[in-house]
């Protein structure tokens, strides 16, 4: 699936001289957290999130004269326009992060991810076509149609269940037995943690086929807890 399958076209734009009231409420009217900022051309020159405007209620340290010395002059400078700015383009996020709508999903999501930011414009042929946001993924993965079952013999389960094994890094538990019966997939072993029993419980869960999972892994400090190992 493409972003242009699930990104919202119909986009809330403000400009670089549009105020900063007006843009505020902008984002409360519609109920967003983010608008993307866009000259006379439609080209994208910045975005105005909600962490912009929350500067403006952040009180300003005064520095110490000698500090001054120490301290990135671009940055305070910056943080000075951010908090006292009274145009968008004078508190906007410059630094603009965007997608192609050709872009798979999943890019997006990761984007979306690394960044630690809530929407991102999309952008073709340098001007903005769309918005896709957290929210459009997880309306995507609601509409997404349930996968039809497959059928795999318990060989070929527990093969696929040892080659994940294999291939993740934060597996640390080593000798895990793997069978299957019936599509039934059984672990049994120690484990260093409940978070990798659990990963592995889900990983075996998600095996297209997989029927059911009984784990029966304990956590390595349990055991020695309880027997005195």
């Amino acid at each position: 699936m493409k972003v242009r399958d699930i990104m919202t076209r119909d986009v809330i734009t403000v400009t670089p001289t549009t105020p900063i009231r007006g843009a505020a409420q902008a984002l409360v009217a519609h109920g967003i957290s983010g608008l993307p900022v866009v000259d006379d051309a439609g080209r994208v020159v910045g975005v105005l999130s909600e962490g912009d405007l929350i500067l403006r209620h952040k009180p300003r340290e005064r520095l110490p004269w000698w500090r001054v010395f120490f301290e990135d002059g671009e940055r305070l400078a910056r943080e000075y326009q951010k908090a006292l700015g009274v145009t968008v383009g004078e508190v906007m996020t410059r630094a603009v992060i965007s997608v192609s709508p050709d872009f798979e999903v999943e890019s997006a999501a990761a984007i979306l991810d690394e960044h630690r930011v809530r929407r991102v414009p999309v952008i073709e042929a340098g001007r903005l076509v769309g918005i896709v946001s957290r929210g459009d993924l997880v309306r995507a993965l609601a509409g997404a149609p349930e996968r039809a079952p497959v059928a795999r013999g318990d060989a070929e389960l527990v093969r696929e269940m040892k080659n994940r094994i294999r291939q993740e890094r934060w597996v640390i538990s080593r000798g895990i037995v793997v069978q299957a019966k019936d599509g039934v997939l059984s672990l049994w072993g120690f484990t260093e943690s409940e978070a990798e029993k659990g990963a592995l419980e889900t990983m075996a869960r998600s095996i297209d086929g997989v029927k059911g999972v009984e784990n029966h892994m304990a956590v390595r400090s349990d055991v020695a807890y309880h027997y005195g190992v």
